[in-house]
């Protein structure tokens, strides 16, 4: 009787399509450069008192020098969730809308890959305006830009802050681009707007209000027009709460949208 030779058998075995898709997602994500690897910023935005979310509100981040690496809108519910390349930069993060006090957090530094969650308390602020009553179709705005004109201002026409707001990150960014004379932008975003002719501050007034402290982060896509007023200008329509000058802004809350 003659013996048989045991043979070996391969086992195969099979992995599921679903792992073997998942492990080579997660093998190329791996091999990313750090440069096309996701900086993901999320969080929500709401009123400061009765926590009611923040919808339609500008976020943006910002570098030092006031360049924008990443921005989106709040939901109806104030979340928002955007990625970011700051390329390991220090960098802050505002929230702006129109009848909000304009909201800036601490500078910030996250990882190449790092999801940051971030929530805002923001206060709502009033904008008063003068009382106009309209009896015919010009808009408020058209009102405001008409009496700007009559009192000899210095007016940059919503024609061309038009043509320059949109691919503006900061009102910074549009009065650099507008060659507009009489002023200097500050290259740091913490100094202020100064006067050619007296090397001081600048006032920022929006919608007839002279702002005091610090310097608001100004959605450039809120403004409708602006006009850069002298001392003597200043003083005549806004008194001692514009010693140096103003830079008056008109935003688009109640014309041309």
């Amino acid at each position: 009787m003659h013996g048989r030779t045991p043979t070996a058998t391969a086992t195969e075995t099979k992995v599921p399509l679903a792992v073997a898709v998942r492990w080579a997602i997660l093998f190329a994500l791996l091999s990313l450069p750090p440069s096309l690897q996701a900086q993901v910023l999320r969080g929500t935005a709401r009123l400061v008192g009765d926590d009611r979310p923040l919808d339609q509100a500008r976020v943006m981040a910002l570098l030092r020098d006031g360049r924008s690496v990443g921005s989106t809108v709040t939901d109806n519910k104030g979340r928002f969730q955007f990625r970011i390349n700051a390329d390991g930069r220090p960098f802050t993060i505002s929230i702006t809308r129109i009848g909000m006090q304009p909201t800036l957090s601490e500078e910030l530094t996250i990882g190449t890959a790092d999801t940051l969650d971030v929530n805002f308390s923001v206060v709502e602020t009033g904008i008063r305006t003068d009382t106009v009553r309209v009896t015919s179709s010009p808009s408020i705005n058209d009102l405001r830009l008409t009496e700007a004109r009559r009192r000899g201002w210095r007016v940059f026409p919503p024609a061309d802050v038009e043509k320059l707001r949109e691919r503006s990150n900061s009102f910074e960014d549009l009065l650099r681009s507008s060659g507009y004379p009489g002023f200097v932008v500050p290259s740091r975003r913490d100094d202020c707007i100064r006067s050619t002719r007296y090397n001081r501050c600048l006032t920022i007034v929006i919608d007839g209000v002279p702002l005091t402290g610090s310097y608001p982060n100004i959605n450039p896509r809120d403004i409708y027009f602006f006009a850069l007023l002298g001392k003597t200008e200043a003083a005549v329509q806004f008194g001692d709460r514009t010693p140096w000058g103003a830079i008056v802004i008109y935003t688009r809350a109640k014309g041309d949208r």
